[in-house]
Protein backbone atom coordinates (compact mmCIF):
# COMPACT_ATOMS: atom_id res chain seq x y z
CA UNK A 1 0.00 0.00 0.00
CA UNK A 2 1.58 3.23 -1.13
CA UNK A 3 1.07 6.62 0.46
CA UNK A 4 0.26 8.08 -2.96
CA UNK A 5 -2.67 5.68 -3.41
CA UNK A 6 -3.98 6.51 0.06
CA UNK A 7 -3.83 10.25 -0.65
CA UNK A 8 -5.43 9.96 -4.08
CA UNK A 9 -8.27 7.67 -2.95
CA UNK A 10 -8.91 9.83 0.11
CA UNK A 11 -9.08 12.92 -2.09
CA UNK A 12 -11.47 11.20 -4.53
CA UNK A 13 -13.72 10.14 -1.65
CA UNK A 14 -13.79 13.51 0.11
CA UNK A 15 -14.11 15.52 -3.09
CA UNK A 16 -16.94 13.35 -4.41
CA UNK A 17 -18.75 13.70 -1.07
CA UNK A 18 -18.46 17.48 -1.31
CA UNK A 19 -19.69 17.51 -4.91
CA UNK A 20 -22.55 15.19 -3.97
CA UNK A 21 -23.70 17.64 -1.29
CA UNK A 22 -23.39 20.62 -3.67
CA UNK A 23 -25.26 18.90 -6.50
CA UNK A 24 -28.01 17.67 -4.18
CA UNK A 25 -28.42 21.16 -2.74
CA UNK A 26 -28.57 22.59 -6.25
CA UNK A 27 -31.23 20.08 -7.23
CA UNK A 28 -33.36 20.91 -4.21
CA UNK A 29 -33.21 24.61 -5.08
CA UNK A 30 -33.82 24.33 -8.82
CA UNK A 31 -35.69 21.00 -9.23
CA UNK A 32 -33.80 20.50 -12.50
CA UNK A 33 -34.00 16.83 -13.48
CA UNK A 34 -30.50 16.91 -14.97
CA UNK A 35 -29.11 17.50 -11.52
CA UNK A 36 -30.60 14.22 -10.32
CA UNK A 37 -28.33 12.35 -12.73
CA UNK A 38 -25.34 14.48 -11.77
CA UNK A 39 -26.08 13.79 -8.10
CA UNK A 40 -26.25 10.07 -8.85
CA UNK A 41 -22.88 10.32 -10.63
CA UNK A 42 -21.27 11.81 -7.55
CA UNK A 43 -22.95 9.19 -5.38
CA UNK A 44 -21.45 6.42 -7.53
CA UNK A 45 -18.06 8.19 -7.37
CA UNK A 46 -18.38 8.31 -3.58
CA UNK A 47 -19.18 4.60 -3.38
CA UNK A 48 -16.30 3.78 -5.70
CA UNK A 49 -13.93 5.95 -3.67
CA UNK A 50 -15.02 4.28 -0.45
CA UNK A 51 -14.53 0.82 -1.92
CA UNK A 52 -11.09 1.74 -3.24
CA UNK A 53 -10.09 3.29 0.09
CA UNK A 54 -11.30 0.30 2.10
CA UNK A 55 -9.65 -2.02 -0.42
CA UNK A 56 -6.27 -0.52 0.46
CA UNK A 57 -6.61 -1.78 4.01
CA UNK A 58 -8.68 -4.94 3.53
CA UNK A 59 -7.36 -8.07 1.88
CA UNK A 60 -10.87 -9.31 1.06
CA UNK A 61 -11.79 -6.18 -0.87
CA UNK A 62 -8.42 -5.86 -2.57
CA UNK A 63 -9.42 -8.43 -5.18
CA UNK A 64 -12.77 -6.76 -5.79
CA UNK A 65 -11.29 -3.29 -6.24
CA UNK A 66 -8.77 -4.62 -8.74
CA UNK A 67 -11.40 -6.43 -10.78
CA UNK A 68 -13.91 -5.72 -13.49
CA UNK A 69 -16.33 -4.33 -10.91
CA UNK A 70 -14.46 -1.02 -10.83
CA UNK A 71 -14.90 -0.82 -14.58
CA UNK A 72 -18.61 -1.34 -14.01
CA UNK A 73 -18.67 1.71 -11.74
CA UNK A 74 -16.98 3.73 -14.48
CA UNK A 75 -19.55 2.52 -17.01
CA UNK A 76 -22.43 3.55 -14.73
CA UNK A 77 -20.84 6.96 -14.23
CA UNK A 78 -20.45 7.47 -17.97
CA UNK A 79 -24.03 6.39 -18.69
CA UNK A 80 -25.42 8.76 -16.06
CA UNK A 81 -23.33 11.64 -17.40
CA UNK A 82 -24.53 10.87 -20.91
CA UNK A 83 -28.16 10.92 -19.75
CA UNK A 84 -27.61 14.22 -17.96
CA UNK A 85 -26.05 15.66 -21.09
CA UNK A 86 -28.76 14.66 -23.55
CA UNK A 87 -31.71 15.30 -21.23
CA UNK A 88 -33.67 18.46 -22.03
Amino acid sequence: MSIEAIIIYAFITIFSLGLLVVSFTSYRRSSNLKLVFVTLVFLVFLIKGLLLSIGLFSEELADVTASVYMGLFDLIILILLFIATIRR
